[in-house]
């Protein structure tokens, strides 16, 4: 599990929100030794290619969304204070005294302001502060700020990872460069290995705000198959029980009326073959996951779901387990070696 870790802190250091996805210069120099052709297309979407071994093919597209929640830069005031607003996918429950990156000119260390509690009012202490209460504040005077800074400029959160006790890993943007990380894991995984399939791994950009990346870039590769890979709700204090899975539940695979039933099958049988620890996902029907955008391309692309269990999801602080990603990096390469479901062989 090691790779899995290496890779994870390192693409937890790139700071990437949604739409603002290139450069992804860590995650690229990941992903070109380990695929034949490593591109970027006009979505911000980071494409590794991997040729089957024999001609004539089939596709199998491998997903997991490589932007993160932020903020964007709307007004500097005559105090020199950021105020801002939700880029994708931030709660203001968490930003109080956040420590963030702001990427002006260059990319500038600042932290989440607010009044402090003694001069709110008792109303105000009762509830959490709405965004346009807060500021972010990067130390300088107005006019130096505004040299550095535009409004439009986007904001991540600024911790790395953390290693926790027991294969347990926190930090901000493990949704989902967790899934990044599985795939490269994949990857490194099949290195040596001749493939049954052409195999596309896509680190798709746009996800936390419309899935844009992830529809382009099923549309423009035309796959037979995909797999995606993203985060579900790991179990912590007061979640539903019906809505989260234990850390060290294993890959979670999603059932869904989006998702293929024969891919899905095919996920639970390998799992069971290979002992793979796994769990189930009821999903309804959309999933809200790059699944849907992905599996109506085109014609339909026959998808399947597999998540790693994550707490506190969008905040600075998510906490995964590496043992799971293990589960999820094994259960794909599996897939990947069989070919994919059978009717295609």
């Amino acid at each position: 599990m090691k790779n899995l870790q290496n890779y994870l802190f390192e693409l937890c250091g790139e700071h990437l929100p949604s739409g603002f996805e290139v450069p992804a210069s860590g995650a690229k120099g990941l992903l070109a030794p380990l695929v034949d052709e490593c591109t970027v297309d006009c979505s911000g979407n980071l494409i590794g290619f991997r040729k089957a071994a024999l001609p004539n093919a089939k596709k199998i597209l491998l997903d997991a969304h490589l932007d993160e929640i932020g903020l964007m830069v709307s007004k500097i005031d005559d105090h020199g204070f950021i105020h801002f607003v939700n880029l994708a996918g931030f709660s203001p429950v968490c930003l109080p005294a956040a420590t963030v990156t702001v990427k002006g000119v260059r990319p500038l260390p600042g932290v989440v302001a607010t009044l402090p509690p003694h001069l709110l009012s008792a109303e105000e202490r009762k509830k959490p502060l709405p965004m346009d209460k807060m500021v972010i504040d990067i130390g300088y005077p107005a006019e130096r700020v505004r040299a550095l800074v535009k409004v439009g400029d986007p904001i991540v959160l600024r911790q790395g990872c953390n290693d926790l006790l027991n294969n347990r890993v926190s930090g901000k943007a493990l949704d989902n460069r967790a899934g990044v990380a599985v795939l490269l894991d994949v990857l490194n995984s099949l290195q040596k290995m001749p493939l049954p399939v052409d195999l596309y791994t896509v680190f798709s950009a746009g996800e936390e705000f419309s899935g844009f990346g992830a529809r382009h870039a099923a549309w423009e590769l035309g796959p037979d198959e995909a797999i995606v890979v993203d985060v579900t709700h790991g179990t912590s204090n007061n979640t539903p029980k019906d809505k989260a899975f234990p850390l060290g539940s294993g890959a979670v695979v999603g059932i869904s009326p989006v998702l293929n039933g024969e891919v899905t099958a095919r996920l639970f049988e390998l799992a069971d073959r290979y002992d793979i620890p796994f769990a189930r996902e009821a999903m309804g029907g959309r999933t809200g996951t790059n699944s849907d955008c992905i599996a109506a391309s085109r014609c339909g692309v026959a998808t399947g779901m597999v998540s790693i269990p994550l707490r506190y999801m969008h905040s600075g602080c998510e906490v995964a387990d590496l043992s799971d990603m293990h589960a999820c990096s094994r259960l794909i390469s599996r897939y990947i070696l069989q070919g994919g479901v059978v009717h295609h062989e």
